[in-house]
């Protein structure tokens, strides 16, 4: 029996993938990011579609398609041709929180898709307005405590994780604020920056920049562990706060119909892209970490998020703004 070496066996993964449908190298294949650009869906859609156009193939176009909390984007690829050239960077609000916000939407997150593979995700940073009276997160609760529903609360939008993780965080931390939605985190950073809103939960890829160059000052990572590129910056459990860790995630699905075996030999594309050093590099710089696996374990992983999510969304009773 042959021994393949791992650099055959990409190139096998890479021929089994020009073969497909829809990767031939005249079609160029389309990445949709529900999102404008600059912000964490938007930069990591690019990082991972640039490492595969290094094996050739496909040229991989990507494209931003903001607005209605995602759903402009995500109805668009629902009514896709399912050939294998148009493909959504789905997220916690497309994929999951909608549910839960909207009474009527034009897809089904579960029925119009089928999985492909995860991409990255990166843990949630509370920041604040640098000229915000307060040092640190215990005196920003004392503050919101003060005068309930003064303190302004920025999202990369309704839906978003950022508006539903920071609404859920505040409610655990006991105090209320008033919600300002964006379409889409760099915006959101923007507008915290110029002090037109007093704080944000948002992912570390829009907003580890402006914290680290003092624009924005952080209190708190809602994750179990500090991140690297903010070693001063404690956990919120470190804190005492405990149960409000969230993450922004991102994955490819495509629309209900698409061949199975496009879908395995896009995820591989997509794995073999996670594996290589240079990418994870480029991940870890701007706060995010890969999400490999199999289309399966992206299915069972955004399974888990409606699991978690959507009853949160429905007990703090959140609509639509």
């Amino acid at each position: 029996m042959p021994i393949f070496t791992v650099a055959a066996r990409g190139a096998l993964v890479l021929a089994a993938l020009l073969s497909a449908p829809g990767f031939a190298q005249d079609a160029p294949v389309r990445f949709v990011v529900p999102y404008p650009p600059g912000g964490a869906a938007d930069q990591i859609a690019r990082l991972v579609a640039q490492e595969m156009s290094k094996a050739g193939g496909a040229p991989i176009i990507v494209e931003n398609k903001p607005g209605a909390a995602g759903m402009i984007a995500a109805d668009h690829v629902a009514r896709a041709k399912p050939d294998g050239k148009t493909f959504f960077v789905g997220s916690n609000a497309p994929l999951v929180v909608n549910q839960a916000l909207y009474a009527k939407m034009t897809y089904d997150p579960a029925r119009d898709f089928v999985p492909v593979s995860g991409m990255a995700k990166s843990p949630l940073l509370l920041v604040v307005r640098h000229d915000l009276p307060a040092p640190d997160i215990k005196a920003l609760i004392a503050l919101g405590k003060q005068a309930p529903g003064k303190l302004t609360m920025g999202s990369a939008g309704t839906g978003n994780i950022t508006y539903l993780a920071g609404e859920y965080a505040v409610s655990k931390l006991g105090f209320q604020v008033t919600h300002v939605p964006y379409q889409g985190s760099a915006p959101a950073i923007v507008g915290l920056m110029g002090s037109s809103t007093d704080m944000m939960f948002d992912a570390l890829p829009s907003c580890m920049t402006q914290a680290q160059a003092g624009k924005i000052r952080p209190f708190a990572l809602l994750d179990d562990k500090r991140f690297a590129g903010l070693p001063d910056v404690p956990t919120a459990a470190e804190l005492g706060y405990t149960g409000i860790d969230a993450s922004a995630w991102f994955g490819l699905v495509a629309p209900a119909g698409t061949p199975a075996a496009v879908v395995e030999r896009v995820n591989q594309e997509v794995n073999h892209a996670l594996g290589q050093p240079d990418l994870q590099r480029k991940l870890t710089a701007i706060g995010a970490v890969s999400m490999p696996g199999n289309a399966k374990v992206f299915a069972t992983f955004v399974q888990a998020e409606r699991d978690r999510w959507l009853p949160v969304a429905r007990d703090l009773g959140l609509k639509a703004q």
